[in-house]
């Protein structure tokens, strides 16, 4: 059969069912509908004549006729990206281009001391600023979508070059007038009496949550969940809930929003971490190289590696 003749959006599915490990999981990360995928993938295998998944335990994974789909996707997917950021220099007549994401607690600190410094020294380059949460910003550079992201979560991403800063605290965020507003720290025991604002489970802050409500043998039960930080910021500074993130996230709110910041008296908290992550496979030319550099110096000063 032709090459030709390969349905690619049906080869793109195979590819994401084999990353999540299962049509559901790769439906949600696709936003669509599962059984959409399921027709498509059983039209596939019998166009091919060969099955291309099997069921392992609770997970689906890819035959040896579906990792060679999978994996020539992938392959060329990835010289696709690599054309696409050729054409955009000759487009916009740059020195270049740059695909960087940054997690949106963060955007306000790269653009002042990374970016701005940055656009001094190669004023040409053209940088695509993109955001979004840790899941979608691991699987972007592992399919060359991204060449470098700032993320803040638990555990730094296998697979991916990753240097790891520390972060916290992790703060409860309250209007001045909450009953916590004058606490120099809480419990989070204490915070289950409270009504909580919290985020996507795909954000970093999220995970953080999660996991230092199981350690103390309680449930996350947030009265709002929010996909942006603003969102939360909004909800907290009308004095709805109490929202979640590191004091670094919001020190220039505070006063301006009349928000005050409680530290949450818990080892996660203290020890939360951000990452910057690239792919050990990609190059990057001189000016992605300096980019990295000034990242890996602003977050050094800032934090300390560890």
């Amino acid at each position: 059969m032709a090459m030709l003749l390969y349905p690619e959006k049906s080869i793109r599915y195979l590819y994401e069912v084999g990353n999540y490990g299962g049509i559901r999981r790769a439906a949600e990360a696709l936003d669509v509908d599962p059984a959409a995928i399921s027709r498509q993938l059983s039209q596939l295998a019998r166009e091919m004549q060969l099955p291309l998944l099997e069921r392992r335990g609770r997970n689906v994974v890819l035959t040896e006729a579906g990792k060679l789909l999978a994996e020539d996707y992938a392959h060329t997917h990835q010289r696709r990206s690599q054309l696409d950021r050729q054409l955009k220099d000759l487009r916009h007549k740059r020195g270049g281009s740059i695909k960087l994401r940054v997690g949106q607690g963060m955007v306000d600190e790269v653009v002042r001391h990374v970016l701005q410094p940055f656009s001094q020294t190669y004023p040409d380059v053209f940088i695509d600023i993109l955001s979004g949460d840790m899941q979608t910003t691991v699987s972007l550079i592992a399919k060359g979508d991204v060449d470098m992201a700032v993320g803040f979560g638990p555990i730094g991403p296998p697979g991916l070059k990753c240097l790891s800063f520390h972060r916290g605290p992790i703060c409860a965020v309250v209007h001045s007038q909450h009953p916590i507003a004058d606490y120099s720290q809480i419990e989070v025991a204490a915070l289950v009496n409270y009504s909580l604002i919290g985020m996507d489970k795909n954000f970093g802050i999220q995970s953080y949550m999660n996991a230092m409500f199981s350690q103390e043998g309680f449930i996350f039960s947030p009265a709002y969940s929010c996909n942006l930080f603003s969102s939360a910021i909004a909800l907290s500074q009308a004095g709805m809930g109490i929202a979640f993130m590191t004091a670094k996230v919001v020190e220039d709110d505070l006063i301006a929003k009349n928000l005050v910041t409680v530290p949450i008296h818990h080892r996660i908290a203290r020890e939360s971490q951000c990452h910057l992550l690239r792919s050990a496979d990609h190059r990057f030319t001189p000016a992605a190289q300096h980019l990295w550099q000034l990242l890996v110096t602003f977050f050094e000063g800032t934090a300390g590696a560890v």
